[in-house]
């Protein structure tokens, strides 16, 4: 967010995420543009760069995701093998990989660019929208753009990967942690490792926009991760995927209700 406006403040940043994690919860992806919104509207920025932003955080999840499941194909490829045997799930991974990193190669062109992007959207946009629209679909466009405005600040990369490295860590410490309250011995056997691939197989889950934070693929996702990769039994890994998802739901949505009144906000303004 620097680029667009420096010193946000943390909180505000903060009580945004939650309120979209809340949305997200009720309608699938609704959170993906009432964060960006709430926070143009409080700060007075672009509302389309904003939504960049989530735009360029969303890539980056994909990429830590798959680069993290890259690294579990070489220490847990029987497994994987045996859990997803009629996918050839290495391809799909190479695939998407290149995929995504196509599309921030295709956005960081049209950025360094950016004076030939504004001719090309404007004579485009000029044969395809009525003359009213013509402008606000050009402006909207290049405040899209500039969205990934970060790449053009080496300093920040550092801090962008050891941010992004801290936050899965943490990801997958809550993971871990959890195992321990069941009973059960082949959970008791599991490591902070084991945990990461459980880990990386809920976050293939919620990649699928379903209500209520990806109800039922996180439960399919994580109990086969237990059931077929570390043999656990499947009443004990549903327990668990159950357990972790009431939690998660339950404490996204508490905090995001917290911040929506504390706010102050109107159902008009997410509307809107």
């Amino acid at each position: 967010m620097d680029p667009l406006k420096e010193n946000i403040k943390l909180n505000d940043l903060f009580s945004a995420t939650l309120i979209g994690y809340m949305m997200n919860a009720a309608i699938p992806r609704a959170g993906e543009l009432t964060r960006p919104l709430l926070i143009a509207k409080k700060e007075n920025i672009s509302k389309a760069a904003t939504i960049g932003t989530v735009m360029v955080e969303r890539i980056l999840d994909m990429l830590t995701m798959l680069i993290v499941f890259g690294l579990c194909l070489f220490y847990y490829r029987e497994e994987i093998s045996k859990g997803f045997g009629e996918y050839n799930i290495e391809a799909i991974s190479l695939y998407s990989s290149i995929v995504i990193l196509l599309f921030v190669g295709f956005f960081i062109f049209m950025l360094f660019n950016i004076e030939k992007t504004d001719k090309i959207v404007e004579k485009v946009s000029s044969k395809i929208f009525p003359e009213k629209i013509q402008s606000k679909i050009h402006k909207m466009f290049i405040s899209l753009i500039n969205g990934f405005l970060f790449v053009k600040y080496p300093k920040k990369y550092l801090q962008i990967f050891i941010l992004s490295v801290l936050l899965w860590i943490c990801y997958v410490l809550g993971t871990y942690v959890s195992f321990y309250a069941f009973d059960d011995v082949n959970m008791r056997k599991l490591t902070f490792f084991d945990a990461n691939l459980v880990l990386t197989m809920i976050t293939f889950a919620q990649t699928i926009p379903l209500p209520g934070n990806s109800a039922g693929t996180f439960h399919l996702f994580t109990r086969t991760a237990l059931t077929v990769f570390f043999m656990v039994n499947t009443e004990v890994a549903l327990g668990y995927a159950t357990l972790n998802h009431l939690i998660g739901l339950i404490m996204m949505s508490a905090i995001g209700l917290y911040y929506y009144l504390k706010e102050n906000y109107k159902i008009s303004t997410l509307k809107e």
